[in-house]
């Protein structure tokens, strides 16, 4: 489960933005949402939000990456960027994906990826 301060927030980003569907959310004030895109569910909770900001420092995020894998890559790049997501651009890793990366509206970070053929793009 990924905490967020603002659930109803996260929510909206993960469907308008990124195409996932709501199968779920629970609470009012909402507490606990599930987002599925392509099969992958994601859990999102809302634990008490000065608990978040006390215990949670941004810069962790910086450690946690959640890796999705997605056909059409190149599309959906395209797709985040045009509904206004700030995507990184895309590259070939060493280890033969194709893939780019966002971050949520909480800071999580999430890449998208496919596999490749194609040379990288980066050095390692």
């Amino acid at each position: 489960m990924l905490a967020c301060i603002d659930l109803p927030e996260a929510v909206r980003f993960y469907v308008e933005k990124l195409g996932f569907n709501c199968n779920a959310m629970h609470g009012n004030p909402p507490v606990w949402a599930d987002v599925e895109r392509n099969g992958v569910s994601v859990m999102l909770n809302a634990p008490p939000a000065e608990c978040v900001r006390r215990d949670v420092s941004r810069s962790s995020r910086d450690y946690q990456i959640y890796y999705f894998d997605a056909e059409g890559v190149v599309e959906l790049h395209a797709k985040f960027a045009s509904r206004g997501v700030a995507v990184s651009p895309l590259r070939v890793a060493f280890y033969g994906m194709k893939e780019f990366e966002v971050r949520d509206p909480e800071g999580h970070w999430l890449w998208f990826a496919e596999p490749t053929d194609e040379a990288p793009s980066e050095k390692e």
